[in-house]
């Protein structure tokens, strides 16, 4: 079952001046995810909100 989580707004302002601003922004979905919805997977990104999945916990 797929969630959708939003995606706070400074994050765009974060990568700015960034080279790879995908890359970066990515990176720190990635983090948010990872510290706000543990139990979360990142499966991709849509506009200003994650695409998320249970982790499963004999997998991961």
């Amino acid at each position: 079952m797929k969630h959708r989580m939003p995606i706070p707004g400074f994050y765009v302002g974060l990568t700015k001046d960034s080279e790879d601003r995908g890359r970066l922004f990515k990176q720190y979905v990635q983090g948010y995810i990872n510290k706000t919805y543990p139990e979360m997977k990142l499966v991709k990104i849509e506009g200003m909100t994650a695409i998320c999945e249970k982790k499963n916990s004999l997998a991961d």
